[in-house]
């Protein structure tokens, strides 16, 4: 019987084998293997759970080899799999199970009872993919193991519980448990419906979601952008089977997935502060950790004053945006996480908040302003597909859209359906991933809307980029009419949002 445990390095992790020798000497218990601090410490954790479980701990020397030995290990999800190794190696486990490999995770506590630990399910998926069919979690992560639907993932909830396990499983015996069933707990977010007067942001927000295209909302305080944008949940289309794997493997991987959880359903939302730091939002630091951006992967990344955030961090937005992933690097070690994001930004028209509002003064200089924008920096505002002005008060000229949530859901999914269906050639599902080739295909035009998209594009002085992100734009924007050709008026929609940030950047001139 071979025992395996897992290392939580980067994205894909490593199948870690267990290796226990006893001899005689002196009393003790080494571990080697690059062991973090929690796992030099679990030799005491092991010695008394094995103990209170009624078991018999060698009085030998005992060595335990974590391989390979250039992989760190870190956290507590070995202590289990080197109590049952130690077992093991002193005879008191079955010995009818020579040639099986099982992937043994969980934390021990003195009572020999087994805690749960983050990172079953990438674990499950590691071993899976190295021929390992047995795995053995705390009960409170069975639901997570056993979400990937493969290979046989069983509960337990203490050290004594496992070693009878293990020797039913030597004898033969069929072994049954509960059937699983996740916790899925439903989130209540907030409705679109309390956004009165704001018929082009809702409009902005619609468009951005059903094609996943990056948003900036700029305007002074009380306009609404924040509250637009922490609506987003409520109207984004549920995960695929493939994207909530993704999804899920992420979040546990960083430790943020709750005891008793399934795969995930509903696309995440993520909104951390402006003063975070550089690993804490793409990821890195020590342990090549997962960041905000990786957590918002197949969601939302919602980074409210944006241009308070360090520029590095801004900067590094780039390569996701335009690859769908990040790449950290750390002594040596280079790991990549998916990073798929929808990215809204909010921000200020100015320093100090009064450009653009009503019945109030701007005091800053245009060079403040011009600064103040500039913090973005313009690779980053190239990659932003649309930018909308959102004034402090509600704009009377346009028809008032009252509708909530559940219908702006409707109108969101059935146009995803439909982009979906026709991307699906491309492999790909939305359409801000489209690439130029792929997006002269799919954006049909009539001769003359085509001489009117290069005439207007010519006149705003557009990027290549910024003509292929109008066209993305415009061919959403048909979709949420079902139509097939994009219209001169799909342009025309499409053009204003991307009129601003292209030469003077802190142009106002207010929305709805």
């Amino acid at each position: 019987m071979e025992l395996v445990g897992f290392a939580a390095v980067g994205y894909e992790g490593r199948v870690v084998a267990v290796e226990v020798d006893i001899r005689r000497g002196i009393p003790g218990m080494d571990i080697v293997g690059l062991p973090g601090s929690a796992i030099r410490e679990s030799r005491d954790r092991i010695r008394v759970a094995i103990r209170n479980s009624g078991l018999t701990f060698p009085r030998d020397r005992i060595l335990v080899n974590l391989a390979p030995a250039d992989v760190p290990k870190v956290g507590t999800s070995y202590d289990l799999s080197i109590a049952l190794a130690v077992l093991d190696a002193s005879g008191q486990l079955s010995s009818t199970l020579p040639d099986l490999r099982i992937m043994v995770l969980g934390e021990l506590l003195l009572s020999g009872i087994v805690r749960p630990v983050p990172g079953v399910l990438p674990a499950v998926i590691a071993g899976l993919e190295q021929g390992i069919e047995l795995f053995l979690v705390a009960e409170e992560n069975r639901a997570e193991g056993s979400a990937v639907g493969k290979g046989s993932v069983y509960g337990i909830g203490s050290l004594k519980e496992a070693v009878h396990l293990l020797t039913l499983l030597g004898e033969g015996k069929r072994v049954l448990q509960p059937i699983v069933v996740a916790q899925k707990p439903r989130t209540v977010h907030p409705d679109y419906a309390d956004l009165q007067g704001k018929a082009l942001l809702k409009r902005a927000i619609e468009v951005s979601v059903t094609g996943r295209h990056s948003l900036l909302l700029f305007g002074p305080p009380g306009g609404g952008k924040t509250m637009a944008a922490v609506r987003i949940p409520s109207i984004v289309p549920p995960l695929l089977r493939e994207e909530s794997l993704e999804v899920t493997r992420v979040h546990s991987l960083a430790g943020v997935l709750p005891p008793g959880s399934g795969l995930m359903e509903e696309r995440p939302f993520r909104a951390p502060h402006h003063g975070a730091s550089l690993e804490g939002i793409l990821g890195g630091g020590r342990n090549l950790s997962v960041g905000e951006i990786s957590l918002a992967h197949a969601g939302t990344l919602f980074l409210d004053e944006a241009p308070e955030f360090g520029r590095r961090i801004l900067q590094g937005l780039r390569e996701p945006l335009e690859e769908g992933l990040v790449r950290v690097v750390r002594a040596g070690r280079r790991e990549q996480f998916p990073a798929d994001i929808h990215l809204v930004l909010a921000m200020n028209s100015c320093p100090c908040g009064n450009l653009g509002k009503d019945n109030a003064v701007c005091l800053c200089s245009e060079m403040e302003i011009d600064r103040y924008w500039r913090r973005l920096g313009g690779a980053l505002m190239d990659r932003i597909d649309m930018r909308l002005p959102v004034s402090s008060m509600n704009d009377e000229r346009f028809p008032s859209d009252h509708r909530d949530s559940m219908k702006m859901k409707d109108t969101v999914q059935r146009a995803t359906e439909y982009q979906t269906t026709r991307n699906g050639e491309y492999g790909l599902r939305f359409n801000n991933r489209l690439s130029l080739v792929q997006a002269q295909k799919v954006c049909r035009m009539e001769g003359e809307t085509e001489l009117f998209f290069q005439e207007v594009g010519r006149k705003l002085g557009l990027s290549g980029r910024g003509l292929v992100s109008v066209l993305r734009i415009a061919r959403t924007i048909a979709d949420l009419q079902f139509r097939e050709r994009i219209e001169k008026e799909d342009l025309l929609e499409a053009f204003q949002y991307r009129r601003y940030g292209e030469g003077n950047l802190y142009w106002y001139g207010g929305d709805g």
